[in-house]
C-alpha cells in the first residue's frame, strides 16, 4: 500500500468533505454513498445517528422531511492524518436554507473501506456557534 503524502492526504480529505456539504444541498440520500458501512453522527439537541439508531442515520437521509442547504461555505479548515488510511478534518461551517443559518465547528473521520480502499466518512460532529448562556442568539438545525 502506497503512503499518501500530507498535502496529498490534505486535498482529498477536504475535497471529500466539500463533496458531502455539496451532496447536503440536493438531497440526503446523495450523501449515503459517501458514508461507511456503519457510520456515526453526533448532533447537537442529543442526537445521535449510526447504522443501527432509531431512527437509522439512512432513515434520516432518506425522510420526506429532510431539507437540503442552499449553500455552504467551510473555513479554517484541517486535516490531520490518522496512519495512511485515515484523517480527521475540522473546521467552521456557515449553511443556509430557507430563513435559517446554520453555524458549527464540524469534525469528521474518513478512513479507507472495503477491498478498493474507498475513502468514507465514519464519523461526523458538529458543535453549535452562536450559543449563548440566557438561550438569546441560538442557531438552530442540524446537518439535516
Amino acid at each position: 500500500m502506497a503512503s499518501i503524502s500530507a498535502p496529498s492526504l490534505t486535498a482529498t480529505i477536504c475535497t471529500l468533505e466539500r463533496r458531502a456539504w455539496s451532496a447536503l444541498c440536493s438531497s440526503g440520500a446523495d450523501l449515503l454513498p459517501l458514508l461507511s458501512s456503519n457510520p456515526v453522527m453526533i448532533f447537537p439537541g442529543d442526537m445521535i445517528l449510526t447504522a443501527v439508531s432509531s431512527p437509522t442515520l439512512h432513515q434520516m437521509l432518506q425522510d420526506s422531511s429532510f431539507k437540503p442547504w442552499k449553500n455552504y461555505s467551510l473555513s479554517h479548515d484541517e486535516v490531520l492524518p490518522l496512519g495512511d488510511t485515515a484523517a480527521l478534518i475540522y473546521y467552521r461551517v456557515e449553511a443556509k436554507r430557507e430563513d435559517e443559518t446554520f453555524r458549527a465547528i464540524c469534525s469528521s473521520v474518513w478512513a479507507k473501506e472495503g477491498n478498493a480502499e474507498e475513502w468514507r466518512m465514519v464519523s461526523h460532529q458538529q458543535t453549535l456557534i452562536g450559543r449563548t448562556h440566557c438561550g438569546a442568539n441560538v442557531t438552530t438545525g442540524w446537518m439535516f
